[in-house]
């Protein structure tokens, strides 16, 4: 039985600035200070919607952006506006993340305990258990030969929401494997350059649900479920 969670129903919390995304700068870079700003905002918030320390949450981040711009092309993949958030609160205490970009005034964040969702959005579309280390290209790999066997062709353009399922053992780090295992999404998402498999068209991605399940039988191994669904506004 998949273990999947609903988005937290509480009252979002109004993010005093835009929400930032992850930045490969140097430490001393401006964009970096820029996200360590925003990150203590992010932090006080969460702090205000939950006891320090409490675990097994969920976390619900809407990233609201001026009409003019894109949602689904640019740059603004939904998983690296969440990955530096859950590393600054701590990825273990987490086991759902969601995402969401639109068109609006003000950006929001919701915490709450996590509470598992009754009934689940259908089959998944795609099922792999990696048997590889998520650290080597192996491991994208195994996601992305798994993706083009179910997938004859590319979705057409156009934003889509994505869930995946990460049942993984309780040592393991989920949130590290967020991006490689989108990154070796292509055979659904679309791939502009086919010399960069690992570099898919992700922003189109307009609401993106993560989920953890704990199963230490598994070791090394990770099993993922994915469903995405297109036409979503």
């Amino acid at each position: 039985m998949e273990t999947i969670f609903a988005r937290p129903s509480v009252m979002p919390r109004v993010l005093p600035t835009a929400p930032v995304l992850e930045s490969w700068d140097a430490a001393n870079h401006p964009s970096q200070r820029r996200l360590a700003a925003y990150l203590d905002e992010v932090d006080a918030l969460v702090h205000a919607c939950v006891q320090p320390g409490s675990d097994h949450l969920a976390l619900d981040l809407t990233v609201c952006l001026p009409q003019q711009a894109a949602l689904t092309r640019d740059g603004r993949d939904l998983d690296n506006y969440l990955f530096p958030i859950a590393r600054r609160i701590g990825a273990g205490r987490l086991d759902a993340v969601f995402a969401r970009k639109q068109h609006a005034a003000t950006s929001t964040i919701a915490v709450s305990v996590a509470v598992h969702l009754d009934g689940l959005p259908g089959e998944p579309q795609l099922r792999v258990r990696t048997t590889s280390s998520s650290q080597s290209p192996a491991w994208k790999q195994e996601i992305r030969d798994a993706c083009s066997a179910v997938v004859g062709a590319p979705l057409p353009d156009g934003p889509l929401a994505m869930g995946i399922r990460f049942a993984v053992s309780r040592r393991r780090n989920w949130s590290t494997l967020w991006k490689p295992a989108i990154d070796a999404l292509g055979p659904v998402l679309g791939t502009p350059d086919p010399r960069k498999p690992y570099r898919p068209n992700d922003d189109r991605i307009v609401d993106l649900a993560l989920h953890r399940s704990h199963d230490d039988a598994l070791g090394n191994d990770v099993d993922i479920a994915v469903w995405w669904q297109q036409s979503v506004t």
